[in-house]
């Protein structure tokens, strides 16, 4: 028997603001999860969305692909936005080299979301429900993700030329 799925992104609701912690590695291991998540949600109307990386160690190109991904579906969206707190200072550094931080709000200060963040204490967070393993799903998820790198910043072009090609060969049927 397979243990039971369990989260490391868990979520809150204040309005139409969407608190979403990630507490593992920023990986293409969670990646689906949050898209799918993030899209759920902007098909139910909450447009704004905090990612906490206060517990995420590091992030993977399929992560950071993925928030770009979104980042830039939310910008087209009235009122949509992604802001990213609480980025380590190696997360903060791999935004800044794929040049992330030009679509995505980063703070690292406390800036943003101030009274959200003291609510924070007093507001159930639930798991994200994982998704079953999926083949199709993962790969179409590490493709768009790249793409949205390379859309978000030209100079991530060349850094994942291989990687999109590689990824365009072998889609699974």
């Amino acid at each position: 028997m397979n243990p039971p799925l369990v989260s490391s992104i868990s979520a809150g609701f204040f309005r139409q603001l969407v608190w979403i912690r990630i507490e593992c590695k920023g990986s293409v291991d969670c990646s689906n999860d949050l898209r799918r998540f993030i899209e759920l949600m902007i098909r139910q109307g909450r447009t704004k969305m905090v990612i906490d990386l206060n517990h995420c160690p590091s992030m993977d190109s399929t992560f950071m692909g993925t928030l770009a991904g979104l980042a830039l579906r939310l910008r087209k969206v009235q009122e949509g936005s992604l802001d990213i707190l609480n980025p380590s200072e190696r997360n903060l550094q791999s935004l800044r080299e794929l040049g992330l931080d030009r679509i995505l709000s980063v703070d690292c200060s406390g800036s943003l979301w101030v009274r959200e963040r003291e609510l924070m204490h007093d507001v159930a967070v639930e798991p994200v429900e994982p998704a079953p393993a999926d083949q199709k799903a993962l790969h179409e998820t590490m493709t768009e993700a790249h793409e949205a790198l390379c859309q978000a910043n030209s100079e991530n072009i060349p850094r994942f030329r291989d990687v999109l090609e590689l990824l365009r060969e072998s889609q699974p049927e």
